[in-house]
């Protein structure tokens, strides 16, 4: 009996350290995970100050924004000491305000993004509901519009914003915004809170450049403009003018229509520590140099292609709700 109670004794010893070895072990991970992905987090922040130093150096060395300056280019990864950085810069005001629409579906805006959609081999009725989305009232504009009668019969139901839009996220609770529409949407067109900026000449994609004329749509005209900016980048409307086919435009068209300098940009920085990958997003304004954060949003993994370099993964640009204001 005294030999059983001793090996019964010695089982149960065992099993309990055996357990207490698993459980500290197991805690031990998580910890090291936890101050890894912490790590890899502030290294992302940093990367939006980073950028915030870049821009804003940019700013005072001179006074247009293009596609051949600093801030535009593929940064290399650096390497910060607790791990890896990645920072991209975007100009958002090279893409076309999807708040714009808030004068109406029947607007000259409304008419531009229509042009843009049909370029995509997108349906053009979705300027509707988006109209509805924008506008203060109940009212449909269209059969393919929507407003708080569509959006209560969802689950789970909610009602339209009635204002301009928060973020580009938001687009996805509009009618017909599906992830694939999103998808081929977010490289052309943006959500800013100014609906009457001006689009950056310099930094615009062509398809958005052919969008916001008629006369625009002549491929071969925006090609010239194109290459023309990869060289020498416009810095006032007589440099556009000068552009063969051009002249079409009167000065004060292009005035209203277009800009060479941009005040919003998207950033988008990964940190990598020791292999764990955290990021964040930000649309930031500069104002006269200055450099204010707008919202940020926080992501797991990476944000950038490459960033992971034995799996380039790129997180959906489409982001979540719920930014984190400053």
């Amino acid at each position: 009996m005294a030999l059983l109670l001793a090996l019964l004794t010695m089982v149960l010893l065992t099993i309990v350290v055996v357990e207490f070895t698993f459980s500290t072990q197991v805690e031990y991970r998580r910890a090291q995970g936890w101050l890894a992905a912490r790590r890899a987090a502030l290294i992302a922040e940093a990367g939006i100050d980073l950028a915030g130093e870049v821009l804003a150096e940019d700013f005072r060395t001179g006074n247009t924004d293009a596609l051949t300056d600093i801030w535009a280019n593929e940064l290399p990864p650096i390497d910060t000491g607790n791990g890896r950085l990645l920072v991209r810069i975007e100009d958002e005001q090279g893409r076309f305000n999807l708040n714009r629409l808030s004068a109406g579906p029947t607007s000259v805006d409304a008419r531009r993004l229509q042009l843009l959609l049909a370029s995509l081999q997108l349906d053009t009725s979705l300027v509707a509901p988006l109209a509805d989305w924008l506008d203060r009232n109940q009212d449909t504009n269209s059969d393919a519009g929507a407003e708080d009668a569509y959006y209560s019969t969802l689950l789970p139901p909610y009602t339209a914003r009635n204002g301009p839009l928060q973020s580009f996220a938001e687009l996805a609770l509009v009618r017909g915004f599906t992830p694939a529409v999103l998808a081929k949407l977010r490289p052309l067109t943006t959500v800013l809170p100014d609906n009457a900026l001006k689009v950056n000449v310099n930094t615009a994609p062509p398809a958005v450049l052919q969008a916001l004329d008629e006369r625009l749509a002549d491929q071969f005209l925006v090609q010239r403009l194109v290459e023309r900016r990869k060289t020498s980048p416009f810095t006032s409307i007589a440099s556009l003018r000068a552009v063969d086919g051009m002249q079409v435009f009167s000065e004060n068209e292009l005035d209203r229509l277009l800009t060479f300098s941009s005040s919003f940009f998207r950033v988008r920085s990964t940190g990598d520590a020791g292999g764990v990958l955290q990021s964040v997003e930000a649309l930031v304004y500069r104002l006269n140099g200055k450099i204010q954060i707008l919202y940020l949003l926080a992501r797991r993994g990476p944000n950038i292609v490459g960033a992971d370099q034995s799996a380039p993964v790129l997180i959906d640009d489409t982001g979540r709700l719920g930014a984190k204001r400053l």
